[in-house]
């Protein structure tokens, strides 16, 4: 026995190949997961460097404003030159409208710029380490009734550089109201407005407008030809023929949102267009155009023999018209919120037209349509949207702002939105838009210190 084990003890043999193998293996994912976790600690950790870099500059520049004001340097903030409208959705300067600054980051607040040669620069780069952007700096005028340009508005925004560590970070900013030390408050005080912008909210409908309010959702359909009028009422596809599509009623826009109920979120409004997907392709799927560009705004239709399928390309909404007694003028400033996703759960950019319009019925009793104007881009009449990628695969709500300039809406006229995939800018198996569901509750908000139309006869009431 004794000389058994000493055999074992003296013996050269160890482990084989594959248990070498299997521990090297075993070795190399422990290490593929701590470098990750170093990696994600890295990240992190810069991050975090960068936002504490953000957080101090912003109030450092702002710090600094403020010292002019307290030095008798007040004239001197001001913007050297008035910044320019920027198309990209993450520049601070996307909200600047010709010479007026959206001072809201959501919602529509729009001021004027204190311009003089005298100020600071809209633009600067700045580097604290290795934490790297821009600077942008935007002086507005702030209303007050006690006293007359007496307070300007300062907006500092920080853009950082994207990198590999940190990604691509959205914009932060600091704001701040100064006020001129050497202004006398005025002994009559101008009174504020007779009544602030309030306000007005349309919910969008799978119901034709030749109905007074919302109707319940019924389940699958085809696409609401909406390119006529509302007496028309409801028309699809079994209203084409050889001789063209017939128009029908556009859907109809209410003041009040859907109400809860046990109705399925995912009905198809669109049976009639081809998904590579079914199971997932639901609400509005609209085609892309034959062409690129955002068309003039399409006029109440006859039958389209050009294009038999235009209707399957372009929505409109109407809400129901102003009532006797009512004169609504429209302050300039709406947002757009749409819920949507990508056709096919691909990832892919897409673009979108929109337009706002007046629908008003002329002497000779023929509907005609008269789009807003883009406040933001001159001699346009549409607005456009994009995103990349659209958002894919759950339904996400875009908030689209509207600066725009509409005729007075008078009685029997009517408020208007139609909406439509821009060719160029989208590509992929197209867009789809939910609505008239409480959870993808799509709607228009524009406002007005208009005396509005809520509760009262042939109108649903507002909430």
């Amino acid at each position: 026995m004794i000389e058994r084990i000493g055999k074992r003890l003296h013996s050269e043999g160890g482990m084989s190949i594959a248990e070498v193998m299997i521990a090297a293996l075993i070795l190399a994912v422990s290490s593929l997961a701590v470098l990750n976790l170093v990696a994600s600690g890295a990240r992190t950790n810069y991050r975090a460097e960068q936002s504490q870099v953000v957080s101090d500059r912003l109030q450092s520049e702002v710090e600094k404003i403020k010292q002019l004001a307290n030095n008798a340097g007040y004239e001197q903030i001001a913007l050297a030159a008035a910044p320019m409208h920027s198309t990209d959705l993450n520049d601070p300067a996307y909200r600047v409208s010709g010479s007026t600054y959206n001072v809201q980051p959501t919602g529509s607040l729009f001021r004027s710029f204190v311009v003089d040669p005298g100020g600071f620069q809209p633009v600067s780069q700045f580097t604290s380490g290795d934490v790297h952007g821009t600077i942008r700096r935007f002086v507005v005028w702030e209303p007050d009734s006690a006293c007359e340009d007496c307070k300007k508005r300062v907006i500092v925004a920080i853009q950082l550089d994207a990198t590999a560590s940190g990604g691509a970070r959205h914009y932060q900013e600091l704001q701040a109201v100064i006020a001129d030390p050497r202004a006398p408050e005025r002994e009559n005080p101008v009174p504020p407005p007779p009544s602030d912008p309030k306000p007005w909210s349309f919910w969008l409908t799978d119901s034709p407008c030749n109905n007074a309010d919302r109707q319940p959702l019924t389940g699958d359909h085809l696409t609401h030809n909406t390119r006529g009028i509302c007496s028309t009422g409801l028309k699809n596809a079994n209203n084409c023929s050889a001789s063209g599509c017939q128009p029908g009623a556009p859907d109809l826009m209410v003041a009040h949102p859907p109400v809860l109920s046990a109705e399925d979120p995912l009905f198809n409004f669109a049976t009639d267009v081809l998904s590579s997907n079914p199971s997932q392709d639901k609400g509005l799927r609209l085609l892309r155009p034959a062409s690129n560009g955002c068309p003039l705004l399409d006029i109440p239709a006859g039958a389209d023999l050009v294009d038999p399928q235009r209707y399957q390309e372009i929505h409109k909404w109407l809400s129901p018209p102003i009532p006797s007694g009512f004169n609504v003028q429209l302050n300039g400033e709406g947002t757009l919120n749409l819920w949507t996703r990508a056709v096919g759960n691909s990832p892919y950019s897409g673009r979108i037209c929109i337009w706002l319009f007046q629908r008003a019925v002329n002497d000779l009793g023929v509907p005609v349509d008269t789009p807003a104007a883009n406040l933001d881009v001159s001699g346009l009449t549409y607005f456009q949207y994009s995103k990349s990628p659209w958002p894919k695969p759950k339904w996400e709500e875009l908030a689209i702002p509207l600066h725009f300039d509409l005729a007075l809406l008078t009685p029997g006229s009517q408020l208007g939105l139609a909406i439509q995939v821009e060719r160029q800018g989208t590509n992929g198996g197209g867009l789809q838009f939910f609505y008239d569901e409480p959870s993808y509750d799509s709607r228009l908000e524009v406002k007005s210190a208009s005396l509005l139309p809520c509760g009262v006869a042939s109108w649903p009431s507002c909430p």
